[in-house]
């Protein structure tokens, strides 16, 4: 069985329609379903057995392509964590017993809060870096047993975490890591990225494929042994450089309904930015439950003036209420998370003008033209080319006379529909059809109704259709 995006290439062309050359079309199909799949995090094949062998290098979790849950075979020491999303799948392994198993005060989104704080840190501290993995080859692995490693991580069903950090706070798990890949054809795509580690200047001229995956991140409570829930994140420093080919609005659906979280960070991004990142990633990725107080307080704490632009503009009692406010405008993700931290913070204070505005116009409807007219304001924007010109790129409009003009020419509307809706009524009376109403109505006029008769009922001077 192909790839998924291979039978869609039937259904393509007989949208596209015409003569067109199917190997074309498998050609831009298979580009956008990588595309889908670099932001997805996932390669949705088809169901498949394979054959893994991790080494976890001391973590307790593993990150690894979906399994399907209850169809592995049963090792011991080796628990599948089904996806708290989509629990007929695991993308968590874990592989080695948590320390001691404790109870936690933390909710979900306070565990992703303190997650990207650690994660913050570690970007400053230059842990998610290249060097940091080759100083872990250095340090960490014998080198008489470095090749041994090396041969192991050409094997595509080899899978060696390199430990980036892992840390236990509050009754959570913490860890980051990165998966060692030495490139080959063999080595197979699942919609994860992969950085270079050595520089052919620094191996006499020889390029050699030793690759690290992006750094993923996984959050689990250590409240029983195994573990019964797991998030994970993938972790895009400013190092990424991804081709936009398609706009965000056509990916999202499909990324943060089937996806894996992407979590980017940048010099510029603060802890409490970072962290909020995390929460949100969660919540619109459905592993954070609305109602969490920890949204909230994520929401406050990373973006201080929007919330008080909100809390000035919509008169909130408090800063919670304010990052309530705000927060019903981030149901829905609306940035790309290749484009950095920066369009977070656009896409943030974007959405605060529109909590302003929106409560501004609750409070104070007669003010707006469209309010006025009795209409949306999407509806009027619709209408104001047939009523103004633009001028410089903007509407020169006197308000008043395009309320009245635009009000004159809907009533206008109304009329006729009405009239349009009382000559069906008679020509349903008079026996016409629905199709056969709506066609005589296209050819007379409404008025001519009252003579109009079916031809099954011709009479001497009777109007017929």
């Amino acid at each position: 069985m192909g790839h998924w995006s291979e039978s869609l290439v039937d259904y393509v062309a007989q949208r596209v329609g015409g003569h067109i050359d199917l190997q074309t079309v498998e050609d831009a199909v298979s580009r956008a379903g990588h595309e889908v799949e670099i932001m997805a995090g996932r390669s949705f094949h088809a169901p498949r057995l394979a054959t893994e062998t991790f080494e976890p290098k001391g973590m307790p979790f593993v990150a690894l392509p979906d399994l399907i849950v209850g169809s592995h075979e049963a090792v011991d020491g080796i628990w599948p964590i089904p996806d708290p999303v989509d629990p007929q799948h695991a993308t968590i392994m874990q592989v080695l017993p948590l320390s001691d198993p404790r109870p936690t005060t933390l909710t979900t989104a306070d565990a992703l809060n303190v997650a990207g704080q650690i994660l913050a840190g570690a970007v400053r501290s230059g842990f998610l870096t290249s060097d940091r993995v080759l100083h872990w080859l250095g340090t960490h692995v014998d080198p008489v047993q470095l090749n041994g490693l090396l041969r192991r991580a050409m094997d595509p069903t080899v899978r060696i975490s390199v430990p980036i950090l892992g840390v236990p706070v509050e009754g959570w798990w913490f860890q980051v890591t990165r998966r060692l890949v030495w490139v080959t054809d063999a080595t197979e795509d699942e919609g994860r990225l992969l950085q270079p580690l050595l520089d052919p200047a620094l191996t006499d001229g020889q390029s050699l494929p030793l690759a690290a995956s992006e750094p993923v991140l996984i959050v689990a409570p250590m409240t029983q042994q195994p573990a019964g829930w797991a998030f994970s994140a993938r972790i895009w420093t400013e190092e990424v450089k991804r081709p936009v080919h398609q706009s965000w609005s056509r990916l999202a659906k499909a990324v943060h309904g089937h996806g894996i979280p992407t979590i980017t960070v940048d010099a510029a991004s603060t802890p409490q930015e970072v962290a909020c990142q995390v929460v949100l990633k969660g919540y619109w990725h459905g592993y954070v439950e609305g109602q969490d107080p920890g949204l909230l307080d994520a929401v406050a704490k990373a973006y201080e003036k929007p919330v008080e632009r909100v809390q000035r503009g919509i008169g909130a009692p408090d800063k919670r209420w304010a990052a309530a406010a705000l927060l019903e405008q981030l149901i829905r993700p609306g940035f790309d998370p290749a484009q950095g931290a920066e369009a977070t913070r656009r896409y943030v204070r974007r959405k605060a003008n529109i909590v302003v505005m929106q409560h501004r116009k609750s409070e104070h409807p007669d003010r707006y033209p469209w309010t006025q007219i009795g209409i949306s304001e999407r509806r009027y924007y619709k209408l104001l080319p047939l009523f103004a010109q633009k001028v410089n790129g903007r509407y020169d409009v006197d308000h008043d006379e395009v309320t009245a003009r635009m009000r004159e020419y809907l009533d206008g509307v109304d009329r006729e529909r009405a009239i349009r809706e009382a000559a069906l009524d008679v020509l349903h009376q008079r026996g016409f059809r629905k199709e056969a109403a709506r066609k005589w109505l296209q050819r007379h006029r409404p008025e001519e109704a009252i003579h109009a008769r079916p031809r099954n009922q011709r009479t001497g001077d009777d109007t017929v259709i």
